[in-house]
């Protein structure tokens, strides 16, 4: 079975955007780029929320990541992924190859589980990681967490019904500050 890995950032005190869903905090230097490379290499595909589908279609494919550094290699591998957009407002997803899933996130996700393919990975995208958080459907958690306390903001990790018990893989300090934790879950 494919496993789901969730690549997500928040700040020390466990937002991942601030109240007014800004995310001007976010900073990438080389080592945390290879931390997402090494994420990337292990998947297939890619599912994000209409947000950050919106954010990335219009970096991606664009000359930003070349001015910005980032290896054309990995921009080349994003960009080809396959996307799975949960969004039911929007009526196209431009940034190919992309499947719109109007389903419920936690339904069309454990039918994708259960498909032929490699691991898959849900980026950003807050309410995605959170509804697939409380469906308990997140075999692995790669947490970035950016040395900042925004004071509030949105929280993806809430479920009041149940608790999630993980197991450390990994952890790694960053030059930056940021640290990087690796945990599988013990479902």
């Amino acid at each position: 079975m494919r496993r789901l890995i969730a690549d997500v950032i928040i700040s020390l005190d466990g937002y991942f955007t601030s109240p007014k869903n800004e995310i001007d905090w976010f900073d990438f230097d080389e080592d945390e780029w290879e931390w997402s490379k090494s994420i990337n290499r292990r998947v297939d595909a890619m599912l994000l929320g209409r947000v950050t589908y919106e954010e990335f279609r219009q970096f991606w494919p664009t000359q930003g990541p070349k001015k910005m550094g980032v290896d054309p290699q990995f921009t080349r591998r994003l960009n080809g992924l396959r996307k799975f957009v949960f969004s039911r407002s929007l009526v196209d997803a431009p940034w190919k190859p992309a499947t719109l899933v109007r389903d419920d996130p936690c339904k069309a996700v454990a039918r994708l589980k259960r498909q032929p393919g490699r691991d898959m990975v849900v980026a950003g995208s807050g309410t995605l990681v959170a509804a697939l958080f409380q469906g308990d459907l997140i075999d692995e958690y790669f947490v970035r967490i950016r040395p900042i306390i925004l004071g509030a903001g949105r929280s993806m990790f809430v479920d009041a019904k149940a608790r999630h018990p993980l197991e450390l893989v990994s952890a790694k300090t960053f030059k930056s500050g940021l640290i990087g934790l690796h945990y599988r879950s013990r479902h």
